[in-house]
């Protein structure tokens, strides 16, 4: 029995206490307990490096002290990220620049001074409205007439002099730079031609620039409308840049005559010589086939504004 006692005794000398496990970067962080105190929190929490704190941070991005980490006090049940989410920093949007002057399409094509037929004799009322039924020939003397409606980055330049107002919406020309204007009443419309020393057209400058002497139906001619010649209903039902359906060009090479804006015109109403309405020539994107006819005529009063309706200048030369 001695012997046993004294190997018991000789072992308990001579072992070795179990070495300590090795700390781990991801469980290095102080785990609380009832028995730790003020001063072994603080201690603890400065074991934890900083590269043991990217290791703990990769596995746990909303971990105590992590950039993801959740404030309580910003904290919803429907997931709104506290004041430290990464995304509130990410830099504002730059505003667009100034649309450049190749935008603001102010070229202009001469029409010859001549007759032409104006109006519409077929029976059809489908295909001549009350309004345009009757065929006139009409001498015009020679002028000229925008390319194009006006853009929004050329009624821009306008509102910058000092002499334009803004339309009433729908009016971004650092962005939508070769959109035609619209929005805009028919004095405004008028103001923009007069502060480049034009004028809005008559219906029959109009008229001619958009259907030629031939009395064509349309400006390309007596083809029904399509995508490919202009917009209108079928075509997606939204205002396009200018300039957009060049096949669909009038005789002299005008654009944008028939579909994607109406435009204002200078005559008043016929027969009522102090109606404040004022002729409006072309259809727009939402209009059917044959609202676009050069010789239909609609009006409207002067102070109307429409996002369907724009305007181009002329001049006398």
């Amino acid at each position: 029995m001695s012997v046993v006692v004294l190997l018991a005794t000789f072992s308990g000398c001579t072992s070795r206490a179990e070495p300590e496990p090795t700390r781990s970067p991801s469980t290095a962080t102080w785990v609380p307990s009832a028995q730790s105190s003020a001063g072994d929190r603080d201690a603890s929490e400065t074991e934890e490096d900083e590269d043991a704190k990217a290791l703990r941070c990769a596995e746990d991005p909303e971990g105590r002290g992590c950039p993801w980490e959740r404030l309580s006090e910003n904290y919803v049940d429907e997931g709104v990220w506290g004041n430290r989410d990464p995304s509130s920093t990410l830099p504002e949007r730059a505003p667009p620049e100034r649309c450049p002057e190749s935008t603001v399409l102010g070229d202009m094509i001469d029409i010859s001074a001549g007759s032409f037929a104006m109006g519409c004799d077929d029976p059809d009322s489908n295909l001549c409205g009350k309004a345009e039924r009757g065929v006139q020939v009409i001498d015009v003397p020679a002028f000229a007439i925008d390319r194009t409606e006006v853009t929004q980055a050329a009624y821009a330049r306008c509102i910058e002099a000092d002499v334009c107002t803004p339309p009433a919406g729908g009016f971004r020309p650092n962005e939508t730079c070769v959109y035609p204007v619209v929005n805009i009443d028919w004095e405004q419309a008028g103001q923009y031609c007069a502060w480049l020393s034009k004028r809005l057209p008559s219906e029959a400058e109009w008229e001619k620039a958009a259907r030629g002497t031939e009395a064509h139906r349309y400006p390309w001619g007596d083809e029904q409308p399509d995508c490919e010649l202009t917009n209108f209903e079928s075509c997606g039902r939204k205002v396009e840049p200018v300039a957009s359906h060049p096949s669909g060009a009038s005789p002299y090479g005008v654009l944008d005559m028939a579909g994607n804006v109406r435009e204002w015109l200078s005559d008043r109403e016929d027969e009522h010589s102090k109606s404040p309405k004022r002729a409006i020539r072309g259809g727009m994107f939402s209009d059917r086939a044959t609202h676009l006819r050069s010789a239909r005529r609609t009006y409207g009063d002067v102070s109307v504004s429409d996002l369907g309706i724009g305007f181009r200048c002329a001049k006398s030369i």
